[in-house]
């Protein structure tokens, strides 16, 4: 059995104020670590045979904490960026929808296919995510991944082999929530999501 627990990183400021983050690097805030230290005592007990981790401060910060008094050294992974948020990043949902009103609207369905202006749609940064981790599954029956809601969301999705009509029925993760997936066989578009936000 394959188990896969796929954790969003704590709360920051722009998270607070609605910005879209992208792949600025917005450190958390005293609640995100807040939330981190509640959710590495909530995880305490899960022996992870591996963890891979987004290179932006706010997934390394709740890693960091996480990993406090554990032995299990986590690895960075470019690839665990979140979804390229090109002109929208660092402007408020409201602005957003105010100027891109089409545009956010397919993002906010959500459709798959459907990204922020000149960045990436969540189906090209849930690829590469999902990638990383299966690579990472090649050593590791239980990993965590510290990452971020939209890519988390989207990898999650393709793991499930699901139909795309089906993406809204992956929900969106708060801030240090988790989706748990797991296989038996390991393989891409194998995994059923067991368990959600928790």
């Amino acid at each position: 059995m394959k188990t896969l627990v796929f954790f969003r990183h704590g709360e920051t400021d722009w998270n607070a104020q609605g910005r879209f983050q992208g792949q600025q690097d917005v450190p958390m805030n005293d609640t995100g670590r807040d939330q981190s230290r509640a959710a590495a005592r909530r995880w305490g007990h899960t022996e992870f045979d591996a963890a891979i981790v987004s290179p932006l401060l706010r997934a390394v910060e709740t890693a960091q904490i996480m990993f406090r008094d554990r032995a299990l050294d986590f690895v960075i992974d470019e690839d665990l960026k979140e979804t390229h948020g090109g002109q929208w990043e660092g402007l408020l949902y409201t602005d957003i929808a105010e100027r891109w009103p089409d545009e956010h609207a397919a993002f906010r369905l959500p459709n798959i296919d459907a990204g922020p202006v000149g960045g990436e749609t969540p189906r090209e940064s849930g690829t590469r995510t999902a990638q990383a981790v299966m690579e990472a599954l090649d050593t590791a029956d239980v990993l965590l991944v510290i990452a971020h809601g939209n890519a988390l969301r989207a990898a999650a999705h393709l793991l499930t082999g699901h139909d795309d009509e089906d993406y809204a029925s992956v929900p969106r993760l708060a801030n240090c929530n988790a989706h748990v997936l797991q296989s038996n066989s390991g393989a891409f578009g194998s995994f059923t999501l067991t368990q959600t936000s928790v």
